[in-house]
Formats: C-alpha cells, sequence, structure tokens
C-alpha cells in the first residue's frame, strides 16, 4: 500500500483493507468483482486474511441449503473480531440479505450493515454511513426503472470474465427463491455488452467471456434482441477466445439459439442446460413448463445442430411427496439424455416459495439414498462418456497448477468445460491456450499430454 488518503463528503478514508466472501453461483461471484472495483476507490485493498480486514462481506446464496448453513456458521464466527483493537466493519449482501436483512440485523449484534441484491453497485454509500456512525441498517430496495446498464468491473487479473446480460428470473418455479431475490428479467441492450466485452479485450486482455444471468435464454425479449444475436455480435469481436454462457431454461431454448450452437465460431461447445427431474408430474408440480420429452427433443435438436456438443444439467432429488416411480423417471431420463456430468442436490426448503408450502411426506433418510442413487448412475454413464475422449485432443485454456499424488501437474480447461491435467515441465504456461491430447479419463478425471497441431 502507498500512504495516500481518499475523502468521500466529510470523511476520511485511510487505507484499509477488506476481506469479501463469496457463495452460491457465478452471478454472486460477479457481484464481488464488482465490489472489489467499487471499494478500491475509497482505498480497500483485498486481504484474504479475516485477521487484517477492516471490512468484512459475506455475499450470500439462499439457493443452495449448505450454501446457507455455511454462511450462518462464518457469520456466527466473526464475533470475537468484534473484541479486538480493530474492531471491523461486518456487513452481508446477496441474496440472504435481500429477503432476511431486518432479521439478521437484529439477531447478529456485530454485523452492522445488510444490502440486498439489487444495490451492490451502492456499496461505498453503505460504508460511508457505516463509518459516519449510521450503523445497524439494512437497505434491500429494488432498481424500479426499466432500463439495465452496467460496467463489467474485474479485478482478478486473468483472461476469463462473467459478464452479466440479464438480471431477474421471470419462471417463479415453485422451489426456487431467485425471483424474490433477484427481482423480474431485465436485459441489458446488445451493443452495450458488445461495446463491453470489446473494451475487456482490448483493454484487460480478456480471451474468455461467460455470459450470465438467472434465466440467459430469456435475454433481449424486451428489447426486440436475443441471445443468439447476442453470441453472433460477439463472435465477432476481434481477440475473444471463447463464449461461454449460463444459466439456462429449457422453455426458453429457441430453433435460433441451436442454430447458432452449430454456426458460432467462439462458442463453447458445452450447455448447460438443468432439466431438475425426469418426471413429468414433479416437473408439473415444480412449475418448469415443459415435459421429459420435451427436453430430450432438445437436446436431439443440439446434437444434431453440434454432434460434438457437452451437456451438462441440474437434478433435484426428492422433491416434495416424490414417489419411487418419479425417482426411477429421473434415473431412466439420465440414460436416455447422456449427461457429460450433473449437478445435484436433494430437495430442501426454501422460505417463501410454493414449495415450502407444500404438504410432504418424504424423509431426510429417503432424500439423501435417491440422490446417492442418481450420483451413483450418473457416474457410471460419466465413465463411458470420458473414456471416449482418450486420443482426442482438446483446446485448453491453461489456468494453474494442481498437486496430484504428489506430483505438479498443469491444470486447464477444455473449451468444452472438462478438467484436463498435464503433467509438462514446461514453465510460464499459466492463462496460455494449448492443444491438449487426453491420454487417460476416469469419470471425474482427465490426464493429458501437450501437442501440436497443424
Amino acid at each position: 500500500m502507498t500512504d495516500k488518503t481518499v475523502t468521500l463528503g466529510d470523511i476520511e478514508f485511510p487505507e484499509r483493507k477488506v476481506w469479501v466472501k463469496t457463495y452460491g453461483c457465478q452471478m454472486n461471484y460477479h457481484d464481488s468483482e464488482r465490489l472489489f472495483s467499487h471499494l478500491k476507490k475509497l482505498n480497500f485493498e483485498k486481504t484474504e486474511e479475516q485477521e487484517d480486514a477492516d471490512l468484512l462481506i459475506f455475499n450470500t446464496c439462499a439457493v443452495r441449503d449448505l450454501a446457507n448453513q455455511k454462511f450462518y456458521s462464518h457469520l456466527g464466527e466473526t464475533k470475537h473480531l468484534k473484541k479486538k483493537e480493530k474492531k471491523p466493519k461486518v456487513a452481508v449482501c446477496g441474496c440472504i440479505a435481500q429477503t432476511d436483512g431486518k432479521e439478521l440485523i437484529k439477531k447478529y449484534p456485530q454485523l452492522d450493515f445488510a444490502f440486498g441484491t439489487d444495490v451492490i453497485d451502492s456499496i461505498n454509500d453503505f460504508v460511508y454511513r457505516s463509518y459516519a456512525g449510521d450503523n445497524k441498517f439494512h437497505v434491500n430496495t429494488w432498481d424500479r426503472s426499466s432500463d439495465y446498464s452496467i460496467e463489467t468491473q474485474i479485478t482478478h487479473g486473468t483472461p476469463q470474465a462473467f459478464v452479466n446480460i440479464i438480471k431477474g428470473c421471470d419462471k417463479f418455479c415453485s422451489y426456487c427463491i431467485v425471483p424474490f431475490t433477484r427481482g423480474r428479467e431485465k436485459s441489458r441492450r446488445l451493443k452495450e455488452v458488445v461495446d463491453d466485452v470489446r473494451k475487456l479485450v482490448e483493454h484487460q486482455g480478456v480471451q474468455e467471456v461467460t455470459l450470465l444471468g438467472q434465466n440467459v435464454n430469456s435475454y433481449g425479449k424486451e428489447n426486440d434482441e436475443s441471445l443468439a444475436m447476442l453470441i453472433q455480435a460477439l463472435d465477432e469481436v476481434n481477440g475473444l477466445e471463447l463464449i461461454r454462457y449460463t444459466t439456462s431454461h429449457p422453455y426458453d431454448v429457441s430453433d435460433e439459439l441451436i442454430a447458432v450452437h452449430g454456426s458460432a465460431k467462439k462458442l463453447s461447445p458445452h450447455l448447460h442446460l438443468p432439466v431438475q427431474s425426469g418426471s413429468n408430474s414433479v416437473l408439473q408440480r415444480m412449475l418448469r413448463q415443459y415435459t421429459a420429452e420435451h427436453y430430450l427433443g432438445l437436446l436431439e435438436k443440439l446434437r444434431k445442430a453440434k454432434p460434438d456438443i457437452v451437456i451438462s444439467s441440474d437434478i433435484i432429488a426428492g422433491f416434495p411427496n416424490e414417489t419411487e416411480e418419479e425417482h426411477r423417471d429421473t434415473i431412466k431420463l439420465l440414460d436416455a439424455a447422456q449427461f457429460d456430468f450433473i449437478y445435484s442436490y436433494a430437495f430442501s426448503v426454501r422460505k417463501g416459495t410454493k414449495a415450502a408450502r407444500m404438504e410432504d411426506i418424504l424423509t431426510r433418510d429417503i432424500r439423501g439414498r435417491r440422490l446417492r442413487e442418481i450420483q451413483a448412475h450418473q457416474l457410471k454413464i460419466q465413465e463411458k462418456i470420458r473414456k471416449e475422449m482418450v486420443g482426442k485432443t482438446y483446446r485448453v485454456l491453461i489456468e494453474g497448477k494442481n498437486t496430484m499424488k504428489g506430483v505438479e501437474k498443469w491444470k486447464g480447461r477444455t473449451d468444452c468445460s472438462r478438467i484436463v491435467h498435464v503433467d509438462s515441465t514446461e514453465e510460464n504456461l499459466k492463462w496460455k491456450w494449448r492443444h491438449v491430447e487426453i491420454t487417460e479419463a476416469t469419470a471425474l478425471s482427465c490426464q493429458g499430454k501437450f501437442v501440436t497441431v497443424q
């Protein structure tokens, strides 16, 4: 740090350190980047150590029960920091702060302020208020404007960037809290996003972007634009190497978007398309707006347009009152879909959702058993699919090094989102693109060697 002071209003901000803990989805990680970029203007520098921090921020997730539990445990552990001489400010933001900010402030004496998902960019105002003595407040108002305009902020210094293109969700699935924590759908203008990405490429060396949204497939509807149109425009950005996007809703996968998967030069041959269940009756109770047959039809179209496309998905085990037959329908869908990998979870109640009001006969043990069955079945499918990778060559962005069984190896992610480890004595490969031939593959990992492609 250099010796300097920043003044905002009548408050002086000497050099301080901020520690941020992020839970949940890529959207939250994108929001944390925005927090860092704003706080830098108030003389805050990142730290990885809680004990060194003048400001601690918990960026929370209300979607998954595990992330929820971890947050409450970690927040409780900060109580001792307020007893030390430094007495850092403690703040909570994100989804839990949006829904439960008022209760958090009352329950945790060490918590100074809480703010919701739609006011992330006002962090410096909240910090100012706190240092001016206005503690124990919460802000969770919504942005009521019809326009949604931001500029992507990154501070991590890597060639990868998350770019938010749409916020909110209009689907109101019966188990999901997102519409209540992120609001209704609003899209950025296509030209703004393209200009944003072009600046990231030209001025910050970004080579790979992931387009973000709770339902990214709905992008642009209110502006007579679409995700397919955006991908086509980004495909022409010089210097951009790879485009990814997440998360998708099957209901909004259009024929136009499917066609772009076959034609775009820079679009990743990987699509994460959450199905949640293979049972039509469960999907109906989930309010997912499609059937298992429709979903599998989408996969058929996608694979026809892009034969080497890799599909992954989300599965919820033990939705309220799920029968054994409904559970078996999900197992059957795994066989039909042939996912490359899945994220699977046992159903957990989210306060405020329709599913939370359902009477339910299932026990935690039943849900746990069904989740284990789903995961074990999927691993068998994965093992078969991954073996077919051996001998094939993939383009990989090297992200860093890992130590495996005492051996240091380079680690990267293929353009189709598979993690690969490479044993090599080459130096200075981090954030460089290399071609890797897969030499060994299991259900959970791949090993490879660097090769030269003419």
